[in-house]
């Protein structure tokens, strides 16, 4: 099997898809697969390559079934085209995060205590560079695409991949920061919301050079150790403290 060009060291190379997909597909009707249940994520994991390390308008059908080591007839039955292929691999990665800002909105409301919130915000972001440290480039693929304009292919499915995204974050956000007695009022909600997708998202996209003079090395520990680090941050400066509020309502009743 063919490997496609990598600039990214880390992920895992299409060339872990088994060997047996070429022989298969080769078999299979024209956009009809005989069984080969490992040719779509083969065509998923080169295409993350391809469009992560080249300008989506140059990278061909042909060649990402070149490289996956499969029938290029299954790209179209499996994705419907181009754009169907990207934007499945765009939604598939991104789905463990989804889910769990999706479970983390509808428990947020009953929980209603501060360490729920907490703990759900270290979750959210320990779920999303779980996910990125096995993709390292899609954080950089998903920026440099929607800094091109809206007139492009990438953009408008990016923008309904994140669409989905940015709901399932600011319902969250919303009932997390809004909840009585856990949000500091003195704090601008949109700006707490921006605040923690900022602390999520850009150690990600940040230019190298600038982790570089941090002394700061990109890794599952660093991320994994990152995640603890936001939350806390982001709670302590937003969330009220349980001593806190406790003290405000002792000071209350104190004086009736």
């Amino acid at each position: 099997m063919e490997q496609p060009p990598s600039e990214n060291t880390h992920s895992k190379g299409p060339d872990a898809a088994p060997k047996a997909a070429t022989a298969d597909a080769k078999k299979t009707r024209r956009g009809r697969p005989l069984g080969d249940s490992d040719a779509r994520e083969a065509l998923l994991e080169t295409a993350r390559e391809l469009f992560a390390n080249r300008p989506y308008r140059t990278v061909t059908l042909r060649e990402v079934a070149r490289y996956a080591g499969v029938d290029a007839a299954l790209v179209r039955y499996y994705f419907g085209g181009k754009a169907g292929l990207f934007e499945a691999m765009m939604r598939e990665t991104l789905a463990p995060v989804l889910d769990a800002l999706r479970k983390a909105g509808a428990g947020t409301a009953t929980a209603g205590q501060l360490p729920a919130a907490q703990q759900q915000a270290e979750h959210l972001m320990q779920t999303y560079y779980r996910i990125m440290g096995r993709h390292p480039h899609l954080p950089r693929l998903v920026f440099r695409i929607l800094n091109e304009g809206d007139d492009l292919e990438p953009f408008a499915i990016l923008s309904r991949v994140f669409a989905d995204v940015v709901q399932a974050s600011d319902s969250w956000l919303k009932q997390a920061l809004l909840l009585p007695g856990q949000f500091d009022q003195s704090v601008n909600p949109q700006f707490a919301r921006l605040s923690f997708i900022s602390l999520m998202v850009f150690p990600l996209v940040a230019p190298p050079l600038i982790l570089r003079r941090l002394g700061i090395s990109i890794n599952p520990d660093t991320l994994a150790a990152l995640a603890g680090h936001n939350s806390r941050l982001f709670s302590q400066g937003v969330f009220t403290p349980p001593e806190s509020a406790t003290d405000q309502n002792t000071s209350g009743e104190n004086l009736k």
